[in-house]
């Protein structure tokens, strides 16, 4: 039978552990705000001339990375990280759906996350997923968070965005469901002014195709336009996200690629074959072209998911009274070394 001195010092422990967590906890805390506070204002995360001028062209091969539907999670930078480090790619892709919602507190968690502590060595072009912007205002209880067109271009430049890098045309098509012609519109004056006579033609989308058998939030709208113009124009490869999975295959010579496995919940009905949290990276040479793949597999972040939590919930009741996190490391801190003496002395006393 436990005996009340036993009890006691049993308690004191838990508390001291409760405490100096606390206190860690809202350390890590101090710190998201303050990286929040300082993103450099030249990062080069969007589709912004400066993010093109910062591109280093160093002739073929060259590779780059593509990502789908990382959803503000800790799998998607950690895969970013773990590619960024595997070899030098030029740039990235990310296939939309970037953050869980459009709220302007998830895209300052992303900013924060991307520009502050994943840091990846080269640009960062954005597709614009159905979570990322609000059409609709039906998304974001709070209308003064919510992210509109015009606020997500403020953020990260035009949804729909084209460069040219070593003689390729990329280009970055995003999908108003609001008016869904527009796509197309901009995809049909882009290929016929910038597609003739490039070295590959790579298109980036986040809703994927409903010919494909992958579909997400909704289909791809216009399809059979869209598919006449990459055979017109003799795409090479189209990457899609929304579908939290991996799938490619091959329609008239163009490659359809879905890799919307980038962090996002896998859901149970999908099929086994293709769910799996990746990353890709193509490899571009003068003769033929490679992709490779970098899985992550069963990791979870569940203090990753908190931090989140507590950002984009509480900080912006803070405002700028960062002195309440402050405090709270001191009184955290302050309970739990009071807990921890407190601990050793009934230790003692039993002794």
């Amino acid at each position: 039978m436990m005996t009340q001195g036993r009890r006691k010092a049993l308690l004191w422990l838990a508390s001291s552990i409760v405490f100096l967590l606390l206190a860690g906890l809202t350390l890590l805390m101090v710190k998201s705000y303050r990286y929040e506070k300082h993103i450099p204002s030249e990062h080069l995360i969007g589709n912004k001339t400066s993010s093109v001028r910062a591109l280093e062209e160093k002739g073929l091969p060259f590779s780059f990375l593509v990502i789908g539907d990382i959803h503000n999670s800790r799998r998607g930078t950690t895969l970013i990280e773990r590619a960024s480090k595997a070899d030098h790619a030029s740039f990235i892709i990310i296939l939309g759906d970037f953050v869980s919602k459009p709220d302007l507190w998830y895209h300052r968690y992303f900013l924060m996350e991307m520009a502050t502590e994943t840091k990846p060595p080269f640009p960062v072009f954005l597709v614009p997923g159905n979570h990322d912007i609000d059409y609709s205002s039906s998304k974001t209880g709070k209308q003064e968070r919510r992210v509109t067109p015009e606020v997500y271009e403020s953020l990260y430049g035009p949804r729909n965005f084209d460069f040219t890098f070593n003689d390729c045309l990329f280009v970055i098509c995003g999908i108003d469901s609001k008016n869904p012609a527009s796509y197309l519109n901009y995809l049909r004056d882009i290929l016929s002014k910038k597609g003739a006579g490039k070295r590959h033609i790579f298109l980036f989308m986040h809703h994927p195709p409903k010919a494909v058998g992958m579909v997400g939030s909704f289909s791809l709208p216009y399809e059979k336009e869209f598919f006449l113009l990459l055979e017109v124009h003799k795409v090479t490869s189209c990457f899609f996200g929304d579908y939290h999975a991996y799938w490619r295959g091959q329609r008239r010579g163009t490659n359809l690629i879905v890799s919307g496995g980038g962090g996002g919940r896998l859901k149970k009905w999908q099929p086994e074959w293709g769910k799996f949290h990746h990353i890709l990276r193509i490899t571009v040479g003068e003769d033929m072209m490679s992709e490779e793949m970098i899985t992550l597999k069963g990791e979870v972040f569940p203090l990753s998911e908190l931090r989140k939590w507590i950002f984009v919930h509480l900080f912006p009741i803070l405002k700028d009274r960062d002195w309440v996190l402050y405090f709270g490391v001191i009184l955290f801190l302050s309970l739990g070394t009071f807990s921890v003496a407190c601990f050793i002395t009934s230790l003692r006393r039993k002794n």
